[in-house]
């Protein structure tokens, strides 16, 4: 056969499978699937799928074969004249994701763009090739070098687009949003994706309250878009979404759920006595503080948060701020919050630091913390800092993981089920 022959030019479909009523004459295109128990052949388009008849036909395409098929539409079958292979299947087509997933990923993706749109805010797009991916000691960038006349650059991909959109806000962009690509070392799981899809968005004048009422308003709308209600069912949960959520702060949230009472960080030796006496026997009298805190929390606190209704996990320690703004009344305190919706963390939040001196002393203190632990060194963000000089406006902000919040919006179980190609695929 020519080469011609086996992958001809041109097709001449006049219908997808969803448009056919009974008796239409038509050309359909698509791909063959094999039917279920004694189900003949089946034709799969974009809009669907539909049962097919070849008669006394002696040939007929392989599954797998993208074909185009003349006939009727006589339900239940399409009744097959004639057939032409336009591609044949040399081995086995890849898995599709889920039936309407990627359809639903757009949906949210266009509502998400037209929400902010609409509130007046600038989408932005800011470099994927970075010479400082962040400094957080637990996260570990991608690297990658660059040749220019000899001159090795040494890039990395970034763990978030913070810095950069920082410098936007200090250039007078005062309401911006970012749907990009973010890479972390991570082992990929059900939830961790090494390649992931994050939103921010950033309102200068603003702190991280405004930012909690955004995003009630944001995932309210996209569960009403998807859903035509306020609830959804995840992992065996119903979760309502309609705003206020609930709003605990971490001190309360031990509290409730540990039985822990004292502050990490204000008196990490009560914290750990009080743990041990609540059963938390993985605590060890010597553990550093963020390790004691993780243990509790993981074991006991994490899991009981949006049960029944999202939970905004505000006022972190101020041990644990980031890029967060201590608050004035309370200094131990961070202006933070975590959103979780059945366990699940989707989205960190600050009212954003602006002072760049203190700014400068967290970034030192976080490169020496990797060094400590042996991570790789990562240079301190001279172009952040300097935007800060010049005078960054008082601002809230938040990121936000697109895939994760997916997998909430179809009780997805795995990261590899809302994403076209998954990690690892590619």
């Amino acid at each position: 056969m020519t080469e011609s022959a086996a992958y001809p030019a041109g097709c001449a479909r006049t219908h997808l499978i969803a448009e056919l009523a009974p008796g239409d004459e038509a050309v359909l295109a698509g791909r063959i699937a094999a039917g279920i128990g004694t189900d003949g052949p089946r034709l799969k388009d974009e809009s669907g799928e539909i049962s097919l008849a070849f008669g006394q036909t002696p040939e007929r395409p392989r599954n797998g074969d993208v074909v185009e098929l003349r006939g009727t539409w006589q339900p239940p079958d399409f009744q097959v004249r004639t057939h032409r292979v336009l591609a044949p299947a040399l081995r086995a087509p890849e898995a599709g994701r889920a039936p309407g997933i990627l359809r639903t990923r757009a949906r949210i993706l266009a509502f998400i763009r037209r929400f902010f749109e609409n509130a007046g805010f600038l989408e932005v797009e800011t470099p994927l090739l970075v010479r400082s991916p962040g400094m957080e000691p637990h996260l570990d960038a991608f690297e990658t070098v660059y040749c220019d006349n000899g001159h090795v650059r040494r890039y990395y991909l970034p763990t978030s687009p913070e810095y950069a959109m920082k410098r936007l806000l200090s250039s007078g962009y005062e309401r911006i949003f970012q749907i990009c690509k973010s890479f972390r070392q991570d082992a990929p799981g059900p939830m961790h994706s090494p390649e992931f899809t994050l939103l921010e968005w950033y309102r200068a004048y603003a702190d991280y309250t405004t930012i909690m009422a955004d995003t009630e308003n944001l995932i309210h709308g996209l569960v009403r878009e998807v859903t035509g209600d306020s609830s959804v069912v995840y992992r065996g949960r119903t979760i309502d979404f309609t705003p206020p959520w609930q709003r605990l702060t971490v001190r309360e949230a031990f509290a409730r759920y540990a039985g822990v009472y004292a502050g990490p960080a204000a008196d990490l030796d009560a914290f750990i006595r009080e743990a041990r006496q609540q059963g938390h026997r993985s605590v060890s009298p010597d553990d550093p503080f963020e390790v004691a805190y993780f243990k509790v929390f993981l074991d006991a606190v994490e899991k009981q948060l949006g049960a029944g209704r999202p939970t905004f996990l505000m006022d972190y320690p101020a041990e644990m701020a980031a890029l967060a703004r201590l608050k004035q009344d309370a200094p131990g305190i961070a202006e933070r919050f975590e959103l979780y919706v059945s366990g699940v963390e989707l989205a960190n939040a600050f009212t954003e630091l602006n002072n760049p001196a203190e700014q400068r002393t967290r970034l030192e203190n976080e490169a020496a913390q990797r060094k400590h632990a042996g991570r790789p060194a990562y240079p301190i963000d001279e172009e952040f800092l300097g935007a800060l000089e010049a005078g960054m406006p008082p601002a809230g902000g938040i990121a936000l993981g697109i895939d994760r919040l997916l997998m909430v919006l179809t009780d997805s179980r795995h990261i590899r089920d809302v994403v076209a190609i998954p990690f690892g695929e590619s």
